[in-house]
């Protein structure tokens, strides 16, 4: 089986704990061929170290004994908040990967900092949730989308216990159409608080082919974690490939 993490953070995020070359011990510890490391490129960001970052990468890849393929990429957060950044930053280094995530609506906080009191608040912000996910999708400047029920994270420890479907079915059809059509993908994030098996058959029937794996892991002790078991996730989504990426062109390999 093959098995890679496409959704990491090194210490380069201001989340993360630990450098890229304890990353990639982790990764080898737990038997992946594969490892990206995605950190947070965020639209609030006054600065992001890319050229940094990639110094560390290209000194980690070229001590790298460890028999795990290490990739760079980034997470690009809130891209449709300020796209000729976000343009700017995901083409200025040579990633092999972007992630489009949205962490935070406009004029609003992340999810996670925001404390959630009546279901009412909950669904009238995934309703622009899902609206700002479209405008992602129509953009387009990333691989795949990331981490797709990330509001419900914050809204469920807040005792809200919303599911994705069937309430937001027409929401994701949408979105996911939009994906399918460009050739895109969404990731099988393994802290996803809802189950996926449903969600991932349903991006198959709207026509979606790319899926990546990812632990969403900030230190090097989450590299991994989920993995094997998000590829079982996908099998019963009918899936029969899982996507990896190299220079932002996608290749598929046997789960």
């Amino acid at each position: 089986m093959f098995l890679a993490d496409y959704h990491t953070h090194s210490a380069f995020s201001s989340d993360g704990r630990d450098g890229m070359p304890e990353l990639l011990a982790a990764a080898a510890r737990a038997g992946l061929d594969e490892l990206c490391v995605t950190d947070h490129c965020d639209m609030g960001d006054a600065v992001f170290p890319a050229a940094e970052r990639v110094r560390a990468f290209e000194e980690t890849r070229a001590q790298n004994e460890t028999g795990v393929r290490l990739l760079l990429g980034i997470e690009l957060g809130e891209g449709i908040h300020n796209k000729p950044l976000a343009e700017k930053r995901a083409a200025g280094q040579p990633y092999d990967f972007v992630i489009g995530s949205h962490h935070a609506l406009r004029e609003e906080k992340d999810f996670y900092y925001t404390r959630y009191t009546s279901e009412a608040q909950c669904r009238s912000l995934l309703a622009r949730y899902f609206a700002e996910l479209a405008e992602l999708a129509e953009w387009g400047c990333f691989d795949v989308l990331g981490h797709i029920a990330y509001p419900l994270r914050y809204m469920r420890r807040d005792g809200f216990m919303l599911d994705l479907l069937p309430r937001y079915e027409a929401e994701l059809r949408e979105l996911f159409g939009l994906l399918a059509r460009s050739g895109r993908g969404i990731e099988l994030n393994t802290k996803e608080p809802v189950p996926m098996t449903d969600i991932l058959s349903l991006f198959r029937e709207c026509g979606g082919e790319v899926v990546t794996a990812g632990s969403d892991a900030h230190s090097a002790a989450g590299v991994g974690n989920g993995v094997a078991e998000g590829l079982e996730i996908c099998r019963e989504a009918g899936f029969r490939t899982i996507a990896a990426f190299e220079q932002r062109r996608v290749r598929f390999e046997n789960i």
